[in-house]
């Protein structure tokens, strides 16, 4: 915050000698007029005009200027008005600001910016505590999706959108799991967890291999006993609960056509390769930025170089190749 000053001094002088203009409006001053350091005015009118606006009033800033992040106010009731903490709605005039990952910024006090972050996008102040300690902001508190049969419905519309656009097999059973943080943790067992991230939804594929030796040398390897699971948390947000689907949807998809992959950063590149371009497609693009600046080698690392591949080619089964 910073403060303006505007330095005022009257003077009711008459007009003696040299004629004097007004800096405003240029007329020649007559009479009375007022001088500051920035110059002479023949009216009160012309020198509040030449004062900066307040973007709240639209009223002169006669007395001072009050400066928040490149706003001017003629007083802290105007700036008030204008910059509210986020959660205690207090007016603010020293704000900690924090980007929103769903786009624009969110400001708080101190006091609130130390709260509990948010699970999901990580804001401060977060104010839902959900059974397993989760703790959720006022946003995705009102994004989360709780009923089971709108999740299931959700997966089904992802599922049968992938299998159009990419050729995903849309008819094996997959069985779909609403958990908690607890119980996805203990799923995940040793499973690869991003540095700073946080689990949303993991796929589990099991199967059974039986191979057969003829007497000439020729094997033939069967795959019996298969089970798809995607287990997703419970309370997510409508756009990251769609985001995530699509993930593991593709963790589904090159177990049945891949199989084995070069390297986990390769396949989970091309996962999130998927769900970025399915949140295009759903207007949740804004949820890419984080994938974009994700740090962790596998998370972030795939997911750049597979985006490059694809914006080269803009071929899903080119950059398919480079999983293989």
């Amino acid at each position: 915050m910073k403060y303006g000053r505007a330095v005022l001094l009257l003077f009711l002088f008459p007009l003696l000698l040299n004629a004097l203009e007004c800096v405003e409006c240029g007329k020649t001053i007559r009479g009375k007029y007022i001088r500051t350091q920035d110059g002479n005015y023949c009216s009160q009118k012309c020198y509040h005009a030449s004062l900066p606006e307040c973007d709240y009033c639209r009223k002169p800033c006669t007395a001072r200027v009050i400066t928040i992040k490149n706003k001017r106010f003629c007083s802290k009731s105007c700036a008030f008005k204008v910059f509210k903490c986020s959660v205690c709605r207090a007016g603010l005039t020293q704000i900690i600001t924090v980007s929103d990952m769903r786009g624009g910024e969110k400001y708080f006090c101190r006091q609130c910016s130390q709260t509990g972050n948010c699970y999901y996008c990580s804001m401060p102040g977060s104010k839902t505590r959900l059974s397993d300690g989760r703790m959720l902001c006022g946003r995705c508190d009102k994004l989360a999706v709780r009923n089971p049969e709108e999740v299931k419905a959700i997966f089904r519309k992802i599922r049968t959108d992938l299998a159009a656009r990419f050729g995903y097999d849309n008819k094996h059973r997959i069985e779909l799991l609403q958990v908690g943080a607890e119980r996805l943790e203990k799923e995940s067992g040793s499973i690869y967890q991003p540095s700073g991230g946080r689990r949303m939804a993991l796929m589990r594929y099991r199967n059974k291999v039986t191979i057969r030796t003829f007497p000439d040398g020729r094997k033939q390897k069967t795959v019996s006993d298969e089970t798809c699971q995607i287990f997703i948390l419970n309370t997510v947000p409508r756009d990251m609960l769609i985001d995530a689907l699509a993930h593991e949807l593709t963790h589904d998809y090159l177990r049945h056509h891949v199989g084995e992959v070069k390297t986990l950063a390769n396949e989970e590149g091309f996962c999130e390769l998927i769900a970025a371009l399915y949140n295009e497609k759903n207007g949740t693009a804004y949820l890419n930025k984080a994938k974009k600046e994700q740090p962790d080698p596998v998370y972030g690392g795939g997911y750049r170089k597979m985006d490059g591949i694809y914006r080269k080619n803009r071929s899903f089964q080119k950059t398919l190749k480079y999983v293989k």
